[in-house]
């Protein structure tokens, strides 16, 4: 296909509504070949106005042309780049979020102008004309692209060719494609709908004005609509164009490619609508069928000269420039539409007609500031306004047009409005021999805008995202993310900018709104949650971040007003398990998300262990301390088995909570920042161990006093070594002792075991049995306990967890 030639797009009408269920058949081609030169279009389809208006007789109409939100990615380079059907795509994937982002925007007065396809008047085809032809150069103007241009001629050339394609009945709902009889090596892209047109009771479709992107995200799938205004036919003509620009992967994104990146020969460019009928079959809710008329409305986007268009085509004489009144002493001019880019650029069309332009053959565009100093100016380009001419019969008023830009990218920073003057000039420079037009001035939007989007802490990093525009920053190349703890700079980062198709969306008048994004990462290791920390995004002229700026300063993270509560509910022993149970609200936790407990031997000044664990629900915290962004999430459990952990007797342990930015180890490494909780200390005791002497001897032999006593004892605290000791309960003192195992591994006591097995560790092996020499004197008749003391020293002294067994009076023999 030549590549000049672009693709098309065609949507089929499929919906549903309540009752019944409507699908559509396009008309078939006809048998018959037709032949351009032996067959012209039919008196019916001829135009018979006298003149096309591109200059509405009610100048309230012209409106400016609504934005195009053009997705991130969406890039010259990427539509140029598009070559085969796995590119078209993958490149899909990206551009056809346009087809979301944009809706068409009503126009109140087009919604009360009547439109008969069938017959459209001159004024409806010069606004059609000027409607489409303004949306297509403001998304060229998005990329800094030329404006394309049209005059009578364009237009009319166009219209024939639309109006041969309809003669053949020839659409791309019935199978057709482009006619190349027709176009004669001419650029062509054709944006087809399918609209009803019967009045079948109960059967009704949508006005196109109504219509929202998402309805064409499935050509095969598009509702049922309507067109009987001209609001209808913009609609129609928008969402065309919106589907050649983003969902047309099945044509290699062709339209797209013939708007914004071919070089086109020929830069006119006019549009108009070629018809032909399709049936729509459908079926009632009681199984009953139907059918039903629906019309093909194919718009052809024609790039042409014009050159062969003859003055009496169509009976339209009035296209021809007559001669103008030179007793019109007036100077007349309009702004159509004026706006700026999200890249700075001042998009104006409009027109200056006055009889003074004769003999000053330069037109100029200047802008001045609120101060009356000069931004730019530039040369337009003369754009054809035969309707201009018919309203204002003056010097060369059919080509009184204007469509240009002027790049104010660098100068907005203290522009508060902009006034626009349209100038002839009898001289090159534009600044002698001149008439001016001035404008009412164009509000220059100063505001402040930014918004964090997003404050996560991932791994050992800070990630800060959102963005920051304003025409404040015009002129200033350096955009910087500053942190500050306590009003302390800590760290500051170069922002490279991100592409925000829904800031530019809301804030498309302000300069860079696009590329307005940001996403930067700072270590933690600089950070304290636990103090006001404070982000700020500028824009500075210094590439080190200072100089002349414009700041943001956004919400504090944290206030260093943060709240750190926390009870302990439960820390028990029993089952050979220890219960760890309480809550820890902290003001923080939305940054130190990772949640530890750990214990901690406070006796030898170790940490024991640390458990990442689960948030449970708190609402008694919630309602006692609602002012805590994680109180109702702050309770913890833990069930620990004591054979795991090294615990030593008589030792003070300690709880501590700590909310991390790590989730490693216990989270106090790599950089991580952590807010702690420091329980008091807890005595480990099993609190109903218990112990019993089975069987107890006394013996003398030589002088010498000998007990041997057996029995069992049960406890959670086995560590160490095992150490009877005699003690005289009348004297209150320790008569004898003996180390009786050198680890708490005892004698078998399956019975134990079976009574207390599942309640203490050490039960199966619960036994002892040894002799204790007693001295020589022992009292005898005084009262005596037998003490079962495991602690982890040989000298039994320190650190230690006993069972008392009271014996009673020991006199002769027990």
């Amino acid at each position: 296909m030549n590549t000049t030639v672009a693709k098309l797009i065609a949507t089929a009408a499929i919906a549903t509504f309540t009752g019944l269920t409507l699908t559509t058949r396009g008309a078939q081609a006809d048998d018959i070949t037709v032949s351009t030169a032996a067959n012209q279009p039919p008196t019916a389809l001829q135009l018979t106005t006298t003149s096309l208006n591109l200059y509405s007789n009610n100048l309230a109409q012209v409106k400016a042309t609504q934005a195009i939100n053009f997705p991130a990615g969406y890039t010259l380079d990427a539509v140029r780049n598009v070559n085969s059907q796995a590119a078209a795509n993958a490149f899909e994937q990206t551009a056809q979020q346009g087809i979301y982002n944009n809706n068409y925007q009503s126009d109140r007065l087009a919604a009360t102008q009547a439109v008969d396809l069938n017959s459209l008047t001159a004024d409806q085809v010069s606004q059609l004309n000027q409607y489409g032809l303004n949306l297509v150069n403001r998304a060229r103007a998005e990329f800094g692209l030329e404006p394309f241009t049209q005059d009578a001629g364009t237009i009319n050339q166009v219209r024939a060719m639309a109006l041969e394609y309809q003669f053949r009945d020839e659409s791309l709902l019935n199978g057709h494609w482009h006619d190349y009889e027709i176009l004669r090596g001419q650029s062509e892209n054709i944006a087809a709908h399918q609209v009803y047109v019967d009045n079948i009771p109960n059967l009704t479709a949508r006005p196109f004005a109504s219509a929202v992107g998402t309805d064409f995200v499935n050509v095969n799938a598009v509702p049922l609509f309507t067109i009987k205004t001209m609001d209808d036919l913009q609609a129609c003509v928008y969402y065309g164009l919106m589907g050649m620009f983003f969902n047309d992967a099945g044509d290699l994104f062709g339209h797209a490619q013939n708007f914004l990146t071919v070089q086109q020969p020929i830069t006119t460019l006019a549009l108009y609508p070629s018809l032909t009928y399709a049936t729509g079959r459908g079926t009632w809710s009681n199984g009953t069928s139907f059918t039903f008329r629906l019309e093909n409305v194919d718009m052809h986007y024609i790039w042409t000269t014009g050159n062969n268009y003859k003055r009496d085509d169509f009976s339209n004489q009035g296209t021809v420039t007559p001669d103008w009144d030179r007793t019109d002493n007036g100077n007349y001019a309009w702004l159509d539409g004026s706006f700026i880019t999200s890249s700075g650029q001042l998009v104006a069309t409009g027109w200056h007609a006055t009889n003074a332009s004769q003999g000053r053959p330069y037109h100029y565009l200047i802008a001045l500031d609120q101060n009356g100093h000069e931004l730019r100016r530039v040369i337009t380009n003369r754009v054809d306004r035969p309707d201009v001419q018919r309203a204002h019969n003056v010097y060369d008023a059919a080509k009184a047009g204007f469509s240009t830009k002027l790049d104010l990218a660098n100068q907005l920073a203290k522009v508060t409005s902009i006034r626009l003057i349209s100038r002839y000039s009898g001289s090159a420079d534009g600044n002698s021999d001149y008439v001016d037009y001035w404008f009412a001035p164009l509000s220059v939007d100063q505001g402040n805008y930014a918004n964090l989007d997003g404050a996560t802490v991932v791994g050992d990093q800070l990630q800060l995202s959102g963005w920051h525009a304003s025409n404040q920053a015009s002129g200033k190349a350096y955009h910087y993310i500053i942190i500050l703890n306590n009003g302390r700079e800590v760290g500051r980062l170069v922002s490279a900018g991100t592409n925000r198709p829904d800031v530019a969306n809301v804030y498309g008048h302000i300069a860079g709104a696009g590329r307005s994004g940001f996403s930067v990462n700072f270590d933690l290791a600089a950070l304290n949650f636990n103090q006001r920390l404070q982000v700020l995004s500028r824009y500075t002229d210094d590439p080190a971040g200072n100089g002349n700026a414009v700041d943001y300063w956004f919400t504090p993270l944290t206030d260093g007003q943060y709240s750190n509560q926390a009870y302990l509910d439960n820390f028990t022993v029993s089952n050979g398990q220890l219960r760890i149970a309480g809550w820890h609200a902290n003001g923080v936790s939305r940054f130190e998300q990772h949640h530890f407990i750990i214990l901690f031997d406070a006796t030898a000044n170790r940490q024991v262990e640390s458990y990442l664990v689960t948030a449970a629900a708190r609402p008694d915290v919630q309602r006692a301390y609602p002012g805590v962004a994680n109180a109702g999430q702050s309770g913890f459990e833990l069930t620990l088995n004591l054979a795991e952990l090294n615990l030593i007797p008589g030792h003070r342990y300690l709880v501590v909570s700590r909310y991390s930015s790590s989730a490693s180890g216990n989270g106090n490494g790599n950089g991580s920042q952590f807010t702690d909780y420091w329980f008091a200390p807890q005595e480990l005791l099993s609190g109903q161990e218990a112990g019993y002497v089975d069987q107890r001897v006394l013996r003398q032999a030589n002088d010498q006093a000998k007990l041997t006593v057996a029995g069992w004892r049960v406890t959670n605290l086995a560590r160490g070594y095992h150490t009877l000791i005699l003690f005289d309960n009348t004297r209150g003192r320790e008569l004898t002792r003996q180390t009786i195992a050198d680890s708490p591994a005892g004698i078998s006591r399956p019975d134990i075991s079976r009574l207390y097995g599942r309640q203490y560790l050490n039960a199966a092996t619960a036994g002892f049995t040894a002799t204790l020499v007693l001295p020589a004197g022992w009292p005898r008749g005084d009262d005596y306990t037998l003490i079962s003391r495991y602690s982890p020293t040989a000298d039994a002294n320190v650190n230690y967890v006993d069972v008392p067994i009271h014996l009673g009076v020991i006199q002769g023999k027990l």
